[in-house]
Formats: structure tokens, sequence, C-alpha cells
């Protein structure tokens, strides 16, 4: 019999919507408990009640973030069958997701630059979660003759750690005067799929 996971909390859930732009913005060293507690309007033992620890509010953070990515872009990958129409909604659905919100590729590209240090594990398991979906569109195509053997892992950084930059320099680039064309996030995703489908097209 599956246990039914207990539902949290608006305090909680205000906690931890709150707590997302705050390490988004301060990284899990610069935020404070007591500015987050103010800006909330709970005390402080009310965070420690619901997470436990600063740790632990950053674990719930993070999975919550890296989660709902997974579950979106998984979900659309499964709706076709078609390996190219898979690895064309894997890039699109992620993107879509930190363009939407950016508290995730911010967090991401924190922890990338950390070298994952405070990362939680559950957290990185969604993460996981997303390249296990793209090594299996991989193998598929592999196997059926479609795409030319590449890394996973390479490819996956590839996309997630170029959207994600691409993403949050946008301020950066359009302060810079530049006879370069500087492309929407729908149009730098277009190009993203477009290059990785012709890099993994078998020469014929």
């Amino acid at each position: 019999m599956l246990t039914k996971l207990k539902k949290p909390s608006k305090t909680a859930c205000l906690i931890q919507e709150c707590a997302i732009k705050q390490f988004a913005m301060h990284g899990y060293d610069g935020t404070i408990m007591d500015e987050l507690a103010a800006d909330t309007g709970v005390n402080k033992a009310s965070i420690y009640y619901h997470f436990g620890s600063k740790q632990g509010l950053y674990d719930a953070c993070m999975t919550h973030l890296f989660s709902g990515v997974a579950d979106h872009v998984i979900a659309s990958v499964s709706e076709d069958d078609s390996v190219w129409i898979q690895l064309e909604k894997f890039i699109t659905a992620f993107s879509a997701e930190i363009y939407a919100n950016p508290n995730i590729s911010i967090s991401l590209m924190r922890e990338m630059a950390a070298g994952g240090e405070n990362m939680p594990v559950p957290a990185r398991q969604q993460m996981q979660r997303l390249l296990f979906c793209l090594k299996g569109i991989i193998e598929t195509g592999v196997n059926n003759g479609m795409f030319t053997p590449v890394q996973p892992l390479t490819l996956h950084v590839m996309i997630t750690g170029g959207l994600s930059l691409y993403v949050n320099s946008a301020p950066m680039r359009q302060s810079i005067e530049s006879d370069t064309v500087d492309l929407s996030v729908s149009e730098m995703t277009k190009e993203v799929v477009k290059m990785v489908q012709n890099g993994l097209r078998v020469s014929e």
C-alpha cells in the first residue's frame, strides 16, 4: 500500500517560494535566515519547524525546482514516437521551463560554478532523470540508424548549460553595443535544435 504524502501547508509553501528566490539571488551561503523570515512574514522558528535546517530548506527548494523541469520535459518527450521530434521537444521544453522561471537556470549555474558543493542528492537525481531521458532518445536513434553515436552527458551539458547561460546573460548582452543581432530565447532554441539535429544526423 502506497503511503500518501502529506500536502505542504500554506506557510511551508510561502517559505519555499520566497526561499527559492533568495537562494537564486544570493546563493546558499549568502541567504540569511533572519532576512528570509522578515521577507516571508514568519518567524525563524517556523522555517526550522517546517524544514528542519537551512540545508533542509535548500534541499526542498532545489528538488522542487528541478523535479518540475524534469517532469515537464519527460512528459513532453513522451508525447511523440519520432526520435527527431523527441529530441526537439527535449530542448524546447527545457528552454521553455527555464525561460518561464529564471530561478531554475540561475540556481543550476550557481551550483555548476560551485562544483555542486551544496546540491542535494534528490535535486541531482532530477537532473539525472533529464540525462537518462536524453540518453534514451539518443540510443533509440542510434539503434535505428538515424543518429551518429555521441556521449549523452556531453550533449546534455551542451543543451542545459548553453541555454541556461543564454537565458541568464540577456541583461549583459543587451547592455553591450554590437552589430551582432541578439536572438530571442525562442530563436536561440530553434538554432540549438537545428545544430543538434544536424550534428546527430547520419551522413548519407
